[in-house]
């Protein structure tokens, strides 16, 4: 929904007279029913694959709308478990945690459009992210683990409540889960809009990520 709303902000300001009718029409049916053409949205939402790679700060609209498909989907807190749903961003500190640390990332020369870009970031209480710090995966993960008690089944189920491929993350395979989490967000991404992303195995998203997102 948010990034339908995000949409339609940016579209009206451009509107024809039967995008408005065909709002009004068809706004009140997805209400009563949960059935509608949705016929402004299908006509205008758009979503290339390398836009994965712009969306760094909450300013952006489309970067709200991915966090809040993370929330839908039940991701979960690594260190608590805790469901990071709205209601519990609203009553605990929320932060944004890079998966694979930036400092990580910097240390081995990964690519800093990719640390930075919303692939390699999930939602996560504040507390538990200044106790990760900035280890990579597989360091930090063994301290959640020891320190809660936490078994690896558990602890695998936190960690892919996220999106994360979890064999890649826990033996710190940056590129292979990068790759493999863009792919996940997209197929959100394509399930909201209710069309393809026609560009994932493009020249240009197989230069950006080094591999094709098809």
């Amino acid at each position: 929904m948010v990034l339908v709303r995000s949409t339609r902000r940016v579209l009206y300001g451009n509107l024809t007279q039967s995008s408005y009718r065909d709002d009004i029409e068809d706004i009140p049916a997805m209400i009563k029913n949960g059935s509608s053409q949705n016929r402004v949205i299908n006509k205008s939402l758009f979503f290339s694959a390398t836009r994965l790679m712009t969306l760094k700060t909450r300013t952006s609209a489309a970067y709200k709308g991915i966090m809040n498909l993370f929330y839908r989907e039940g991701c979960r807190d690594l260190v608590s478990g805790t469901g990071m749903d709205v209601v519990n961003s609203m009553n605990e500190a929320l932060d944004v945690h890079h998966i694979f640390p930036k400092t990580y990332c910097k240390s081995m020369g990964y690519s800093m459009e990719m640390c930075d870009s919303i692939v390699n970031k999930t939602p996560l209480l504040a507390a538990s992210n200044r106790a990760i710090g900035s280890n990579p995966p597989s360091v930090y993960s063994a301290k959640i683990m020891r320190e809660s008690s936490l078994s690896e089944s558990e602890f695998r189920k936190r960690v892919e409540s996220n999106l994360i491929d979890y064999d890649a993350f826990i033996s710190d395979d940056f590129k292979r889960y990068f790759v493999n989490r863009a792919k996940r967000i997209l197929l959100l991404i394509e399930k909201v809009m209710g069309k393809p992303i026609t560009d994932k195995d493009s020249e240009q998203t197989i230069e950006l990520f080094g591999a094709s997102l098809a």
